[in-house]
């Protein structure tokens, strides 16, 4: 039996790997992570078209003895996105504390359920930044994959992305009002 690399085997893969991270870390070091992504997207974003408008664009305003490709703009985006979800998580000075539900199985499921969120959030990211899009304005760069063509899976994802942005934040909110409230003392603790 061969498997061929695909698309669809990178999606599955890195769901299956940060549903099963999400598991090893716990519901509130995976909310951590789901907020830590959507600063890395404005982040990624923001530095992307900063980088596009000043060294790539043909009216830069910096002249660089290097000439960088379009397609630095996909790497540095990729890049400074999982750079800064990896410093927010580990140094953020910041925790969640949500609180653990009564129910074993219950907690598995709302872990894994953020898990699930965290992973498409994460990718469906990766796949828009790899086609040329972007979330803050409206830049497309010119070298974007279709990666769509063959894969079912990254075109579910990439069409949909408004949808794997904002769920992750639904489900954060629906979750802080069913859950009880901490008083300052059981957080310190």
């Amino acid at each position: 039996m061969q498997i061929l690399p695909t698309w669809d085997l990178f999606i599955i893969v890195f769901f299956a790997i940060i549903l099963a991270y999400s598991f090893i870390v716990g519901r509130n070091s995976t909310l951590k992570i789901i907020i830590a992504s959507y600063i890395a997207i404005l982040t990624a974003d923001g530095f992307g078209n900063i980088l596009d408008r000043f060294l790539l664009s043909p009216s830069r305003l910096v002249d660089t003895p290097a000439t960088f490709g379009p397609e630095s703009l996909v790497i540095f985006k990729i890049l400074a996105f999982v750079l800064v979800i990896l410093l927010i998580t580990v140094r953020g000075s910041f925790f969640v504390a949500m609180d653990r539900e009564r129910s074993l199985i219950l907690n598995l499921v709302t872990t894994g359920a953020f898990g699930f969120l965290s992973a498409g959030l994460i990718i469906a990211t990766i796949l828009v930044y790899i086609s040329g899009g972007a979330f803050v304005g409206n830049a497309t760069s010119a070298v974007g994959l279709d990666i769509t063509a063959d894969s079912i899976l990254a075109k579910l994802m990439t069409e949909n992305y408004n949808i794997w942005f904002s769920l992750p934040a639904v489900a954060f909110v629906v979750m802080s009002f069913v859950g009880g409230e901490k008083d300052e003392a059981e957080i310190i603790e």
